[in-house]
C-alpha cells in the first residue's frame, strides 16, 4: 500500500497545479505583453487629459474631486468592514454551535447502518493545512472535529506582483486536506461529504481610468478529489463540487474610482459521489476556499480571513464505500 508525507503531497499537488495553470482557461497577458498594455493605457490617459485641459476642465479640481470621492467610499467599505467584525463576535458562540451540531449531523449519518450498509469512514482531522500558491497562513490548527485557519491576502499596485507574474485573473486556495489509503483487493467506490464555514470581509477597489477599470474578488468553497495519488501525469481532478460563497466588484470609469466591500458569513456543505478510488491507491480530499481575482491596471483587492473573529473552518470529511470490496490487503 502506497505510502504518504507532507513533502510528498506538496509536491504532489504543485505539480498538478502547475500543468493547470500552463493551461488557464481564460487568456492572460503574460508578462511583456502586460507591460505593453499598461505603456499604451498611460499614454491613451495623458492624451485624454490634455483633450480635457484644452477644453477648458480644471484638471486639479477634478482630480480632487475624484480624491473626495474615493476617500468617502473607503470610509464606507471600513465601516461596512467594521459592523462584519462586529457581528462574527456577536456571533462567534452561534457559529461554534452551528459547526458542532453540523459535525454531529455528518458523524450520526455516517453511523447509521441503514443508510450506508457498507463501511463508512470518518476523518476529523487534516493532514495539512495548506495554501496554493503558498502564502502565509497566520494561524491554523489541526484538531479532530474542530479544524481551522486565518488568513489575510491583498494585491494591488501599478500592476501588483501577482498580476505581473501571472496577468490580469488568478486564483489562490487556503485549504485542509485530508487522505485515506484504499486497502481493499479491488476499487473502493465512495461517497463523499464534507463541511466548511467561512467568516470574513471582501474589498474590491477599482482606480480611475479613462477607458474604466474592472476589478473583482470572488470567493468559493471547494471540495476537490484527486483521482489516486496525484502527480504531473494525472493532472486533472476528477471530481470537485464548489459554492460561491461572496463577490465584490468595483467598476470605475473616467468620472472616477470605485470601491466595494462584501461580507461573508456562511457555512456550506458540500458533497461528491461515486467515486472509485483503485486498490492499495490514495484518495486526496481537498477542501478550501478559493479566490477567483480578476484584474485591470490600476486597483487593488483584499480577502481578510484573518482579522478578529474572521476564519475559515472545516470540521471533518465523512464518506462511505458504495460497494463491497473484497478482503483487506494483506
Amino acid at each position: 500500500m502506497k505510502k504518504i508525507s507532507e513533502a510528498a503531497l506538496k509536491k504532489a499537488i504543485l505539480a498538478v497545479e502547475g500543468e493547470r495553470s500552463k493551461n488557464p482557461p481564460a487568456f492572460r497577458p503574460d508578462r511583456a505583453q502586460r507591460a505593453a498594455l499598461l505603456k499604451s493605457r498611460r499614454a491613451m490617459d495623458e492624451m485624454v487629459s490634455r483633450v480635457m485641459r484644452d477644453a477648458g476642465l480644471d484638471i486639479k479640481k477634478f482630480q480632487a474631486l475624484q480624491e473626495q470621492r474615493s476617500v468617502e467610499l473607503e470610509r464606507m467599505v471600513a465601516k461596512h468592514k467594521a459592523d462584519a467584525l462586529r457581528r462574527a463576535s456577536r456571533q462567534k458562540d452561534t457559529l461554534q454551535s452551528t459547526i458542532l451540531e453540523q459535525t454531529k449531523a455528518l458523524r450520526d449519518l455516517a453511523s447509521r447502518k441503514d443508510f450506508f450498509p457498507h463501511p463508512t469512514f470518518t476523518l476529523d482531522k487534516p493532514f495539512l493545512i495548506w495554501s496554493i500558491p503558498t502564502r502565509a497562513i497566520s494561524d491554523s490548527a489541526a484538531v479532530p472535529f474542530g479544524s481551522w485557519a486565518k488568513f489575510k491576502f491583498a494585491d494591488g499596485g501599478d500592476p501588483g506582483f501577482w498580476t505581473a507574474v501571472l496577468g490580469g485573473s488568478y486564483s489562490l486556495k487556503f485549504g485542509f486536506y485530508f487522505y485515506w489509503a484504499n486497502p481493499y483487493n479491488d476499487y473502493a467506490v465512495i461517497n463523499v461529504a464534507t463541511f466548511m464555514s467561512a467568516i470574513g470581509h471582501l474589498k474590491a477597489h477599482a482606480s480611475w481610468s479613462v477607458d474604466g477599470e474592472d476589478i473583482s474578488i470572488t470567493a468559493s468553497a471547494l471540495l476537490n478529489l484527486w483521482f489516486g495519488w496525484p502527480d504531473a501525469v494525472t493532472v486533472t481532478s476528477l471530481q470537485h463540487d464548489s459554492v460561491v460563497l461572496g463577490e465584490a466588484e468595483a467598476h470605475s470609469n473616467i468620472f472616477g474610482g470605485d470601491t466595494k466591500g462584501t461580507s461573508i458569513s456562511s457555512g456550506v456543505s458540500l458533497y461528491k459521489t461515486m467515486f472509485p478510488v483503485p486498490p492499495g491507491n490514495v484518495v486526496v480530499f481537498e477542501v478550501a476556499l478559493q479566490l477567483e481575482n480578476d484584474f485591470g491596471d490600476f486597483g487593488d483587492i483584499e480577502a481578510d480571513f484573518e482579522t478578529g473573529e474572521f476564519q475559515i473552518s472545516c470540521p471533518v470529511v465523512v464518506f462511505s464505500l458504495l460497494n463491497s470490496p473484497p478482503v483487506v490487503m494483506a
